[in-house]
């Protein structure tokens, strides 16, 4: 993305474009507010021509420069704004080289109620990530080829119909805590902790806690509660906030495409998936988690399921290292699904 990004500046640079009108990070999120249509007549208006369209693999950059002569005595800062949409996500982008602007435009991004990781020096940090829902913004210091160069990345995906969002794979479309309260409202979407065991914790986003429609987002960026690693669907999840609750929540909702949900007995998994597959036994660090892999119809790699056992702990047959789920079936073990994990693509 670096790259890009200065790929694209470079071009606007070049062209000697200064300006005394400025564009500020208000002026960026009203732009993200347009249709695409009135962006050339709202970037006009604010000083600003078109200088060209770029193709650039699958997008089409527009990049916008100010209006003004050259003037070798004018010291003015330089700016320069590109606009493209790849898929579900349109970009807007502000370069300065302004620091004053830059200093100013953090200031505003938290004036407008984005949330960011308070860890950091808002003052020393070269790159910080802002959120607020569906919108990211990175704010980015530096210098390329000893030019003072300050960055204003605004990202804004587009939130999905609600009539698309049916099953547990939809979840995925979910990549951050922000995204989720945008979609589904803060109320229903709380910061947690996830116990990976007793003393290992880990940040996570649950999603309708303590409900039969409850489901928990792990990420691998905790500090910003972004970037999806799994989202985990039980009915009984391990959380902080999971185990001060006493009530009843009953079958999870959350069915995947397939059918499978959390509490299905093995027989219907097995029935589901056509074939037969192995599960790791007791002696195994992974007890009673079926093995990725498989040549049935459910991919355990995409779809990790643990199962669990009504009153089986001193059941011989998962003494062993792999048992298979015919064998437990054969056996007429009360063996039924205890979570399911599923992953984004690129996982």
């Amino acid at each position: 993305m670096k790259q890009v990004l200065f790929f694209f500046f470079l071009l606007s640079f070049t062209s000697g474009q200064v300006s005394s009108q400025s564009f500020t990070v208000d002026d960026l999120l009203t732009l993200s507010t347009l249709n695409a249509k009135n962006i050339d007549h709202f970037m006009n208006k604010n000083g600003f021509s078109t200088k060209n369209k770029i193709p650039y693999n699958d997008f089409i950059s527009t990049s916008f420069i100010e209006k003004g002569k050259k003037n070798k005595k004018d010291t003015v800062t330089i700016r320069s704004i590109d606009f493209y949409k790849k898929e579900d996500i349109k970009y807007f982008i502000l370069y300065t080289t302004s620091v004053n602007e830059y200093i100013e435009g953090k200031k505003s991004i938290l004036k407008s109620g984005f949330t960011y990781d308070h860890k950091i020096d808002i003052n020393k940090a070269s790159s910080i990530l802002f959120q607020q829902k569906n919108i990211t913004i990175e704010a980015i210091s530096g210098t390329e080829n000893e030019i003072p160069l300050y960055t204003f990345l605004l990202k804004k995906k587009e939130l999905p119909l609600p009539a698309t969002i049916q099953h547990a794979e939809d979840l995925l479309n979910f990549d951050s805590h922000e995204y989720l309260v945008g979609f589904f409202g803060a109320a229903n979407v709380k910061k947690d902790y996830y116990f990976f065991s007793e003393k290992e914790l880990k940040k996570c986003s649950v999603l309708f806690g303590n409900t039969s429609r409850q489901a928990v987002f792990i990420w691998d960026d905790e500090d910003n509660y972004s970037q999806l690693s799994y989202v985990l669907i039980s009915n009984i999840i391990h959380t902080l906030n999971a185990k001060k609750f006493d009530g009843f929540i009953g079958i999870n909702e959350w069915n995947l495409i397939n059918g499978v949900y959390p509490g299905m007995g093995l027989k219907e998994l097995l029935k589901i998936n056509s074939v037969d597959f192995e599960i790791y036994g007791n002696h195994s660090e992974l007890a009673l988690m079926v093995k990725p892999g498989g040549n049935g119809k459910i991919d355990f790699k995409k779809t990790a399921i643990t199962l669990s056992c009504n009153n089986c702990n001193n059941e011989k047959i998962f003494n062993t290292s792999i048992l298979r789920a015919m064998e437990l079936v054969d056996e007429n073990m009360p063996v039924y699904i205890y979570n399911i994990l599923i992953f984004p693509e690129h996982k």
